[in-house]
């Protein structure tokens, strides 16, 4: 009898662990402590209020976006595989499902950046950021909404005041959602790297 109840004992602890590890896996939680020390990017200290630099025990969490611009990449979320991409090192994205053929040339504030769009009602939108925050944002109308594409052409004026001693002017490509109004289909085209 006690071996019985030893082994239903060993059985339904067994199971209840089975059970909870799983559970208790699924809802590890992380905790963030705000990073005090500066980090900087050739030279260049990253600092940014709304995204700080975070640490979780002794490693550095920095916002990717904002570094891989720092650096002269380009980082973009591909809504279609649900991740996060970094192109560094000249090769860039040039297509997603709304943006395609995309080139861009220019420099010192003056840019063109080409290519074909085939967005929701044949508005699509633009903005030039230098990392930290947006210096241009707009629409542009294209000849035909999606599904067709449609050729486009932005021409693009930064004062040179506005321009970055350090780091990478880019062009975000995307199209606001109809369902909800966020960002979708971004695509980030590097416009000029400055370096001091």
């Amino acid at each position: 009898m006690k071996k019985f109840r030893g082994f239903a004992i060993g059985v339904l602890v067994g199971g209840i662990l089975m059970t909870t590890l799983p559970s208790l896996a699924a809802t590890m939680k992380y905790m963030l402590v705000k990073a005090t020390y500066p980090i900087y990017v050739n030279n260049t200290q990253y600092n940014s209020p709304e995204l700080p630099i975070l640490n979780y025990e002794g490693n550095t969490y920095i916002p990717m976006k904002a570094i891989g611009e720092l650096l002269g990449g380009a980082v973009q979320w591909n809504a279609d595989l649900k991740r996060a991409e970094i192109y560094y090192g000249g090769v860039e994205p040039t297509e997603n499902n709304a943006f395609r053929k995309i080139k861009a040339s220019g420099t010192n504030g003056k840019y063109s950046v080409t290519g074909e769009g085939r967005v929701f009602e044949a508005v699509m939108s633009y903005a030039v950021t230098d990392g930290h925050t947006y210096l241009l944002e707009k629409n542009y109308m294209l000849n035909e909404g999606g599904p067709a594409w449609s050729a486009f052409t932005l021409d693009i004026q930064i004062s040179k005041d506005k321009l970055p001693l350090n780091g990478t002017l880019s062009v975000e490509l995307f199209e606001y959602s109809a369902k909800d109004g966020s960002k979708i289909n971004i695509i980030t085209v590097p416009l000029e790297s400055f370096k001091p």
